[in-house]
């Protein structure tokens, strides 16, 4: 105790001075819970007492000594100290076994006591800012950045992550104590911690910190695309780096300031722990902003856009890192506002309940143009999901949110209902595009299953394991929400379809006369699947036969017009179709189905 006296006042007399701090780089001890671990202390010459703190986290199976993410030069530039944490040993089901790693639960355990440790002890060397200490990682450092920043957001002022979310044991969790400022990079070609799950990820961040859903975006070619998602009232913005080229790394040098550890810092040294935001607020679902399309954002439409859902339970699997958007809730009482604006006397109908559907916690109607609450509460910690039934889908939300309150709240304008949403029948509307049959033949790398084409359907025999009995390129999938495959006999035992990657399948169970693929968000992002395909996997029963009638894409446009004149399209038109929905290679005298460049579908007469 004496020792860290004289230390501190010695430090203090440097610094009143104009002396530094001498320079640290060495592996530091502590007990935590009974148990040892050990970080690595990085102390830059140029350190004053109140100096902010980086905690920077290495990914799964690395070692404090690789001072991932964050680099020394930048602490050195910036007169920050930074923490190198050990990770303990983590099994890990994708490396079939323990390596060092974080527990990126997102509940507080002991590797958030670690971090609590850390800091106490930096602090008393060093007598650092307590309120700006920010939380970084690589990977599952990036994943345990996460989970920090729901479990710790009353520790770290800041977040930001390089090729890591929580995903498959690590399921994201986003229920804080807070709304936190956060920026995350991650490279367009990384298939490890899949780029194409981020805009789960995204939505659920923008959601749960209240931004604009609509981001101020920045495209440099070659380089990266950069989404401002700017904070709400109340919350704090969200920060998405998509870099050009970048796989499954720690650093790239494609950021603004070409280097991503600066670019960490530039953001998350704005923040401190005394900037003002609501910690009640838990959600804000921006769904009715102008310019906004809450299909191409992991919501569900139908209906003609009068009802809308969000929250889709998923099994771990290799395609989707076992990523899905889901509302999250700690024990406690919450209440759902919101206000409108529409036709006088229509109402908005809401329930929330558990993914499996075993657990309501709301069922509510209230009245268009009056501000609605409705209170609810949990007893414990749960995923939920989210129905919205609009009487029109012209009445728009002017807010929607979600906030904790420490007592049940009064219900206003609300009343509940026992119409199940889930039970009104589907509105379909749109129209089934018919896609080609075995389109791009120079893709294949297998043996070809044999093809009959019949006049009413084809036939595909497989004789062999991993055979392709029919694959299609780059479908266009633009303003499509499904696919479907249609038999014209039950199929057997043992075929699997993959819509995005011909590694990843799905199984087509036996005696299905149709199989239908809901496309995900990012798929609807692109535009184009990679591929549909049709395969035989390992010790399926040969021969396998299938007799396919067609295959289809479900547009969501609406048909618009009756009998417009082909002169009436203002825009090229891209594609013709039947009033059944077949693809034509040119126009039919009579009532065409034309798609414009501009993404319309309308009816035409050709004559």
């Amino acid at each position: 105790m004496g020792k860290r006296v004289i230390s501190a006042l010695c430090m203090l007399a440097f610094v009143v001075s104009g002396a530094t701090a001498a320079k640290v780089n060495t592996e530091k001890r502590i007990t935590v819970d009974n148990k040892e671990r050990k970080y690595i202390l990085y102390v830059p010459d140029n350190v004053s007492e109140n100096a902010p703190l980086v905690i920077s986290l290495h990914g799964a199976g690395g070692h404090d000594t690789d001072k991932s993410p964050f680099r020394t030069s930048v602490a050195d530039k910036e007169g920050c100290i930074v923490v190198y944490p050990q990770g303990n040993d983590q099994f890990f089901p994708v490396f079939g076994g323990y390596i060092p790693g974080w527990n990126a639960s997102g509940e507080i355990n002991e590797d958030t006591e670690f971090f609590k440790a850390i800091i106490k002890a930096v602090d008393e060397e060093y007598k650092i800012d307590l309120d700006r200490v920010y939380c970084c990682g690589f990977s599952n450092g990036g994943m345990m950045t996460y989970a920090n920043a729901s479990a710790a957001s009353d520790i770290f002022a800041a977040f930001a992550s390089i090729s890591g979310f929580q995903l498959n044991e690590f399921h994201h969790h986003t229920v804080g104590e807070r709304p936190v400022p956060f920026l995350h990079i991650h490279g367009k070609n990384d298939d490890f911690v899949k780029y194409s799950c981020m805009p789960v990820i995204r939505d659920n961040m923008v959601a749960r910190n209240g931004c604009n859903p609509l981001p101020e975006v920045t495209d440099i070619n070659g380089r990266f695309t950069k989404s401002v998602y700017n904070s709400g009232e109340g919350g704090f913005p969200y920060v998405y780096y998509e870099i050009d080229g970048m796989g499954h790394n720690d650093f790239t040098d494609k950021t603004e300031e070409g280097n991503s550890a600066q670019t960490m810092w530039n953001f998350m040294s704005q923040y401190t722990l005394k900037d003002p935001c609501d910690k009640t607020l838990k959600w804000r679902l921006n769904i009715d902003a102008d310019g906004f399309d809450p299909k191409l954002h992991n919501w569900k439409v139908s209906n003609g856009g009068k009802i809308l859902r969000y929250g889709t339970p998923k099994k771990a699997n290799n395609a989707d890192n076992n990523v899905y958007p889901s509302l999250q809730f700690e024990e406690g009482c919450y209440k759902l506002m919101f206000d409108s604006n529409g036709s006088d006397g229509n109402k908005i109908q809401i329930k929330i309940s558990s993914l499996d559907d075993k657990e309501v916690l709301l069922n509510m109607i209230g009245e268009v143009g009056k501000s609605v609450v409705i209170p609810f509460a949990i007893d414990k910690y749960g995923e939920y999901k989210i129905t919205i039934v609009k009487d029109d889908a012209s009445d728009k939300f002017t807010s929607l949110a979600i906030h904790s309150s420490d007592v049940l709240a009064e219900a206003v304008n609300c009343e509940p209902t026992d119409i199940d949403p889930d039970k009104i029948p589907q509105e379909e509307g749109g129209v089934m595009i018919e896609i080609p049959q075995d389109q791009g033949k120079e893709y294949d790398n297998f043996t070809r299953t044999k093809m009959e084409v019949g006049s009413d359907f084809t036939t595909y025999t497989a004789t062999g394991d991993l055979q392709i009995a029919f694959k299609m390129m780059d479908v266009d999938v633009k303003d499509c929400d499904y696919v479907v495959i249609k038999f014209a006999e039950p199929v057997e035992m043992g075929w699997h379809a993959a819509f995005w990657a011909g590694t990843e399948t799905v199984e087509i169970p036996a005696e299905s006369t149709e199989f239908k693929f809901e496309l995900e968000s990012s798929m609807l992002q692109t535009g184009k699947l990679p591929q549909i395909c049709l395969m035989t996997l390992w010790g399926a029963p040969n021969p396998l036969v299938a007799k396919v009638t067609g295959v289809y894409k479900h547009s969501t446009n609406e048909i618009l017009g009756v009998t417009d004149e082909l002169h009436a399209c203002n825009s090229q038109i891209e594609a013709y179709y039947s009033l059944s929905g077949e693809s034509l290679a040119s126009p039919v005298k009579g009532i065409n189905i034309v798609r414009q460049s501009n993404g319309k579908t309308k009816k035409m007469v050709i004559f």
